[in-house]
């Protein structure tokens, strides 16, 4: 997914960060930093590249989506 797996951890982490959710906006900010260590990998070196590494990539995106959408619930329940 590139970097737009990048910013939906980063979106869900600043959704968790307004709703006072810190514990999950650092589990959040970990998932950021795991896809985007693994995309840059994965980027720069494409053919290389073990499998583990795009597993790893493909993990931290699901986690990602998850968290997302759990912020995004969050987010909805306060207002």
């Amino acid at each position: 997914m590139g970097f737009l797996s990048v910013l939906i951890g980063a979106v869900a982490a600043f959704l968790f960060y307004i709703t006072g959710h810190l514990a999950l906006m650092i589990l959040a900010i970990i998932v950021v930093f795991g896809n985007f260590w693994s995309w840059g990998v994965l980027r720069n070196e494409a053919q290389a590249a073990p499998n583990l590494i795009k597993w790893i990539n493909l993990v931290f995106t699901a986690i990602g989506i998850v968290l997302l959408f759990i912020a995004l619930t969050m987010y909805y329940d306060i207002k």
